[in-house]
Protein backbone atom coordinates (compact mmCIF):
# COMPACT_ATOMS: atom_id res chain seq x y z
CA UNK A 1 0.00 0.00 0.00
CA UNK A 2 2.49 2.34 0.72
CA UNK A 3 4.71 1.94 -2.59
CA UNK A 4 1.06 2.59 -4.58
CA UNK A 5 0.39 5.75 -2.66
CA UNK A 6 4.32 6.78 -2.76
CA UNK A 7 3.80 5.86 -6.68
CA UNK A 8 0.73 7.67 -7.12
CA UNK A 9 2.15 10.76 -5.13
CA UNK A 10 5.57 10.68 -7.62
CA UNK A 11 2.58 10.50 -10.53
CA UNK A 12 0.85 13.68 -9.16
CA UNK A 13 3.99 15.54 -8.44
CA UNK A 14 5.95 14.96 -11.93
CA UNK A 15 2.15 16.01 -13.62
CA UNK A 16 1.94 18.98 -11.71
CA UNK A 17 5.69 20.17 -12.97
CA UNK A 18 5.02 19.52 -16.11
CA UNK A 19 2.04 22.34 -16.30
CA UNK A 20 4.46 24.38 -14.77
CA UNK A 21 7.73 24.16 -17.20
CA UNK A 22 8.30 26.77 -20.17
CA UNK A 23 7.74 25.59 -23.93
CA UNK A 24 10.44 26.45 -26.17
CA UNK A 25 8.60 29.32 -27.57
CA UNK A 26 7.91 30.89 -24.43
CA UNK A 27 11.22 30.71 -23.53
CA UNK A 28 12.48 31.76 -26.97
CA UNK A 29 9.82 34.78 -26.23
CA UNK A 30 10.84 35.93 -22.37
CA UNK A 31 14.54 36.05 -23.47
CA UNK A 32 13.84 38.21 -26.85
CA UNK A 33 10.82 40.25 -24.69
CA UNK A 34 13.88 41.03 -21.79
CA UNK A 35 16.40 42.27 -24.77
CA UNK A 36 13.53 44.20 -25.98
CA UNK A 37 13.10 45.91 -22.49
CA UNK A 38 16.62 46.24 -21.87
CA UNK A 39 17.53 48.05 -25.16
CA UNK A 40 15.03 50.10 -25.08
CA UNK A 41 15.61 51.32 -21.27
CA UNK A 42 19.21 52.13 -22.84
CA UNK A 43 17.60 53.70 -25.93
CA UNK A 44 15.59 55.94 -22.95
CA UNK A 45 18.76 56.49 -20.36
CA UNK A 46 20.05 58.90 -23.21
CA UNK A 47 17.01 60.38 -25.00
CA UNK A 48 16.14 58.38 -27.67
CA UNK A 49 13.40 55.83 -26.72
CA UNK A 50 11.39 55.54 -30.07
CA UNK A 51 7.46 56.56 -29.63
CA UNK A 52 6.44 52.78 -30.66
CA UNK A 53 8.26 50.85 -28.31
CA UNK A 54 6.32 51.37 -24.94
CA UNK A 55 2.53 51.76 -24.27
CA UNK A 56 1.55 55.57 -24.48
CA UNK A 57 -1.24 56.89 -25.97
CA UNK A 58 0.31 58.14 -29.29
CA UNK A 59 1.96 54.82 -30.25
CA UNK A 60 -1.23 52.52 -29.61
CA UNK A 61 -0.81 51.37 -33.51
CA UNK A 62 -1.28 47.10 -33.25
CA UNK A 63 -4.53 45.37 -32.99
CA UNK A 64 -4.57 42.88 -30.80
CA UNK A 65 -8.13 41.92 -30.83
CA UNK A 66 -10.50 44.46 -29.88
CA UNK A 67 -7.24 46.87 -28.21
CA UNK A 68 -4.32 48.70 -29.59
CA UNK A 69 -0.87 48.22 -28.32
CA UNK A 70 2.48 49.52 -29.17
CA UNK A 71 5.27 47.41 -30.25
CA UNK A 72 6.00 45.94 -26.24
CA UNK A 73 2.38 46.05 -25.45
CA UNK A 74 1.32 43.69 -28.74
CA UNK A 75 4.46 41.01 -27.92
CA UNK A 76 3.27 40.38 -23.99
CA UNK A 77 -0.64 40.16 -25.41
CA UNK A 78 0.03 37.86 -27.85
CA UNK A 79 2.12 35.80 -25.94
CA UNK A 80 -0.87 35.90 -23.25
CA UNK A 81 -2.90 34.26 -26.44
CA UNK A 82 0.06 31.77 -26.94
CA UNK A 83 0.81 33.00 -30.25
CA UNK A 84 4.19 33.19 -29.67
CA UNK A 85 5.30 33.81 -33.40
CA UNK A 86 3.57 37.44 -33.45
CA UNK A 87 4.71 37.88 -29.90
CA UNK A 88 8.39 37.29 -31.43
CA UNK A 89 7.67 39.19 -34.20
CA UNK A 90 6.50 42.71 -31.92
CA UNK A 91 9.03 42.02 -29.61
CA UNK A 92 12.07 41.98 -32.52
CA UNK A 93 10.53 44.83 -33.58
CA UNK A 94 10.81 46.77 -30.02
CA UNK A 95 14.53 45.56 -29.55
CA UNK A 96 15.75 46.89 -33.11
CA UNK A 97 13.41 50.08 -32.22
CA UNK A 98 15.50 50.04 -28.94
CA UNK A 99 18.88 49.46 -30.85
CA UNK A 100 18.75 52.29 -33.18
CA UNK A 101 16.84 54.67 -30.84
CA UNK A 102 20.09 54.33 -28.87
CA UNK A 103 22.38 54.56 -31.87
CA UNK A 104 20.44 57.87 -33.63
CA UNK A 105 21.11 59.82 -29.93
CA UNK A 106 24.36 58.50 -29.81
CA UNK A 107 25.28 60.24 -33.21
CA UNK A 108 23.05 63.33 -33.20
CA UNK A 109 24.16 63.98 -29.02
CA UNK A 110 26.16 67.17 -30.39
CA UNK A 111 24.00 68.07 -32.76
CA UNK A 112 22.35 71.74 -33.13
CA UNK A 113 22.55 74.70 -35.33
CA UNK A 114 25.64 75.52 -37.09
CA UNK A 115 26.05 79.61 -37.79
Amino acid sequence: MNKTLALVFAAALVAGCAGMMMSDEEAAFQQLYQQAVEANDKAASVGGEWRDARDDKRSSQVRVGDKKYSNLGAAQAYAEQGDFANAMKYAEIARRQGVLGYEQAMEQRNAGPRH
